[in-house]
C-alpha cells in the first residue's frame, strides 16, 4: 500500500538533502585537493628557488677522510645542499652508504649551517683474501672489504681463518688475537706510528713492517712499553733498512739498549 502524499514528500525531500549534502562533500575533497597542489606547488618553488644552500658544514669524529671527500659522500648531489631538501632527507630519506663509517648524524644548526657527526666502524686490522681487503673489528667481526688497502689499518698476515663471511666472525683458534691486534694499533696510533703489516707467527709473536724496517715485538707482554721504546728509537731509524729487536724487552733492564741490526749483517 501506498504511503500517503506528505510520506512521499518527506521521502523525496530526505533523498535530496543527502544528495545535495554528497555534492557539497565532493565539492570540498576537490578544494582541498586543489589546494594541497597549489601549496606543494609553492612549497616546490620557495624551497628550490629561495636561496637556503647550506654553506658552513662542521664535521666532526671523522679521522679517516678529507673532509671534502667524506661531504661529496654524503652530499652527493646539488639538490642534497638545499637546507630543508637535507632535512627532509634527513628526517625520512636513506643515509648515504659510506666505508668504514658505521653511521652518521646531520644536525641543520641554521638557514646555511650543518652539523654532521661522524661514528666510524671500530677497525683493528685487515687481511686479504681473493684479491680483497676484508677489514675487521676487535670482535674479529668483517664489517668491510674493499679492493685498496687503507692506509693505517695494518694488513695483518700468519693468522689462520678457517670461516670467512662478510659480517659475520673471522672463526679461529684463539678469538683473543683481535682484541691484542686492536690494543697494539691503538698503542701505535698514539704515537702517529703506522705499520703497513703485522706478522704473526705460530707462537703469536708478532713483527712489524714499516717501510724498510722490521720490528721484532715478541709476544703482547709489555706492550705499552715496548711501543715507547719504538717511538724513541724510531726517528734514528729514518731512511735505514733492518730488524729492530723489541721482543727482548726488559722492564727491570737497567740502560737498556735494543739492538738494531741492517739487512745483510747476522743478529750479534
Amino acid at each position: 500500500m501506498r504511503g500517503e502524499p506528505g510520506e512521499r514528500e518527506n521521502r523525496h525531500l530526505h533523498r535530496y538533502m543527502e544528495e545535495k549534502a554528497e555534492r557539497e562533500a565532493r565539492r570540498r575533497r576537490k578544494r582541498r585537493r586543489i589546494f594541497g597542489i597549489t601549496a606543494l606547488f609553492f612549497l616546490i618553488l620557495f624551497l628550490f628557488g629561495f636561496n637556503t644552500r647550506l654553506t658552513d658544514v662542521t664535521v666532526v669524529g671523522n679521522t679517516r677522510y678529507e673532509e671534502d671527500e667524506l661531504l661529496s659522500m654524503i652530499f652527493a648531489e646539488e639538490r642534497d645542499y638545499n637546507t630543508f631538501y637535507a632535512l627532509y632527507r634527513n628526517q625520512f630519506g636513506e643515509p648515504a652508504d659510506i666505508p668504514f663509517v658505521e653511521k652518521y648524524r646531520m644536525e641543520v644548526t641554521g638557514l646555511h649551517s650543518a652539523k654532521i657527526t661522524v661514528y666510524e666502524k671500530s677497525v683493528a686490522g685487515c687481511i686479504e683474501y681473493m684479491g680483497s681487503y676484508l677489514y675487521f673489528d676487535r670482535e674479529g667481526m668483517v664489517v668491510e672489504s674493499s679492493r685498496q688497502l687503507e692506509e693505517k689499518i695494518p694488513l695483518v698476515t700468519g693468522i689462520r681463518f678457517q670461516n670467512i663471511v662478510m659480517y659475520e666472525k673471522l672463526e679461529v683458534e684463539e678469538e683473543e688475537i683481535f682484541a691484542e691486534i686492536l690494543n697494539l694499533s691503538q698503542l701505535l696510533a698514539q704515537y702517529e706510528l703506522f705499520p703497513e703489516r703485522m706478522a704473526f707467527d705460530g707462537d703469536r709473536n708478532v713483527t712489524l713492517y714499516m717501510g724498510q724496517i722490521r720490528v721484532a715485538f715478541g709476544n703482547d707482554a709489555y706492550l705499552a712499553e715496548k711501543v715507547a721504546e719504538l717511538s724513541d728509537m724510531y726517528p734514528e731509524l729514518s731512511g735505514r733498512s733492518g730488524t729492530v729487536y723489541l721482543n727482548e724487552y726488559r722492564p727491570d733492564a737497567k740502560n737498556p739498549s735494543y739492538p738494531f741490526v741492517p739487512d745483510g749483517e747476522s743478529v750479534p
